[in-house]
């Protein structure tokens, strides 16, 4: 439901949609920064910003370069 502001409401209220990696496929999620801290965007699984070797593997080719 809009608000008379134009947002879209609470949270609560949103769908959630997944950040997917665009490197292995995984989902990923934002962790908040703070003073003197930055965003960051970890893998659900492993909580780490780089991606496991194995999903590397198993990931789709870009095709030729």
């Amino acid at each position: 439901m809009t608000q008379p502001d134009g947002t879209a409401g609470p949270a609560a209220h949103r769908s959630r949609i997944p950040l997917i990696c665009p490197r292995c496929g995984r989902e990923q999620r934002v962790v908040p920064g703070g003073p003197g801290r930055a965003v960051k965007v970890v893998h659900v699984g492993t909580g780490r910003e780089a991606c496991e070797p194995e999903d590397l593997a198993r990931a789709p080719d870009d095709g030729p370069a």
